[in-house]
């Protein structure tokens, strides 16, 4: 399974370096994951160094861990989560456009607001600021439309 993996020992120089090895190696994998006592083997990492380095993975949602037994023994299964194992091609560039201007990213309110707490002063339900950004987003949109419309005419 990991033999396309498995070459020789892999140098690594810091630890961000051999997290970036170690999940190149499970998206190498691609939907048939490694497990991850190959993986340890792979990068010389006893099991508690192992289960840490793939638990941060984990907790960044980049890799899913399921419970598998292999070779007489309980270990993980690794896998790279889906949105992560698209092709280059298949990805699209993001677009920024609607946040931009977003007074959110400023406000000095920002640590105080929630839309969990319906008493909460600081809501963005109830925010004066996102209303008046919305309006004149929404006014410019509709400039830009009717500019564009009448190119085409």
């Amino acid at each position: 399974m990991s033999s396309e993996i498995i070459g020789s020992k892999l140098s690594v120089r810091s630890k961000s370096d051999l997290i970036d090895k170690v999940f190149d190696a499970i998206t190498t994998s691609g939907e048939d994951g490694v497990f991850q006592t190959e993986l340890c083997k792979l990068f010389s990492l006893d099991s508690r160094d192992g289960s840490r380095l793939v638990g941060n993975l984990e907790k960044q949602s980049l890799i899913t861990r399921e419970k598998a037994l292999y070779r007489g023994r309980w270990t993980y299964k690794l896998v790279v989560k889906k949105s992560f194992s698209m092709e280059a091609e298949e990805r699209k560039p993001i677009d920024v456009s609607m946040v931009e201007g977003a007074p959110c990213l400023c406000c000095s309110f920002q640590h105080l607001c929630s839309n969990e707490d319906e008493s909460n002063q600081y809501s963005p339900a109830k925010c004066q600021i996102i209303e008046e950004w919305i309006l004149s987003s929404f006014d410019k949109f509709m400039i830009n439309q009717q500019s564009g419309d009448q190119e085409l005419l």
